[in-house]
């Protein structure tokens, strides 16, 4: 297969992104990681979505990494099989690239936070927030040229209400970037590019939802490549 032909990242953003980890994370928060340096989808997930997830060997940060294969109708993923408990707040992050072709569509990465109780086998994960970037190009007959989106949203007593989106949000194609979503213990859910705060939306999750699981998912047709990689899960 051939490698992706993309601009690279600066050295030194890639060595500051490693700091910040560093720093902001040690070894003993950290709950769950997975930069699948195994080449394979381990047992600690388990897949929803046809055509299913597949390792992409010859490309990541660096490869091999997650490609969710989805098709150009329905998304394909991942939800891990821990689950963690929410109650003192939550942090999943994970390094996305996205491209596509200007003409493209259905081109996306999506990730975030699911409830297990209510999702079951190969099911698509129940949302409780998530963060999705993707690209609506000449091809999306209904939202032609929006080009890069990043969309937001959190479940209010599972009802979706999705932040108001950003469009034209191209400065992040055609490389990988740190996408992060925190979960405060008082429910404020904050979403980050680059450790850069892009938007906030107070929660209100039941009593009830003590543990939720983690979800990786997207788009992935021939006009353009949607990948994950470095996963991180920990406690703020």
């Amino acid at each position: 297969m051939m490698k992706l032909n993309h601009k690279p990242c600066s050295p030194f953003i890639l060595f500051f992104t490693v700091l910040l980890i560093t720093f902001n994370t040690t070894a003993e928060e950290i709950l769950f990681s997975d930069d699948f340096q195994s080449g394979e989808i381990g047992d600690e997930w388990t897949f929803y979505g046809d055509p299913v997830s597949v390792i992409n060997s010859d490309n990541g940060n660096p490869a091999p990494c997650f490609n969710n294969n989805g098709d150009s109708m329905w998304p394909s993923g991942i939800k891990s099989r821990q689950t963690f408990s929410i109650k003192d707040g939550l942090v999943i992050q994970c390094d996305i690239f996205l491209s596509c072709h200007p003409r493209g569509a259905w081109v996306g990465s999506s990730f975030g936070i699911h409830d297990p109780s209510l999702t079951s086998g190969n099911n698509e994960p129940k949302i409780v927030a998530n963060m999705s970037y993707s690209y609506y190009g000449e091809l999306n007959w209904n939202r032609p040229h929006l080009q890069g989106i990043l969309t937001m949203s959190v479940s209010r007593l599972y009802r979706n209400e999705t932040n108001p989106e950003l469009i034209h949000m191209n400065q992040w194609l055609d490389c990988w970037h740190t996408f992060k979503i925190e979960v405060s213990p008082e429910g404020l859910c904050s979403w980050f590019v680059n450790d850069s705060l892009v938007s906030s939306n107070q929660a209100s999750f039941p009593d009830s939802m003590g543990e939720v699981g983690i979800f990786l998912e997207g788009r992935a047709t021939s006009w353009g490549t949607a990948l994950h990689d470095n996963l991180l899960v920990y406690v703020p």
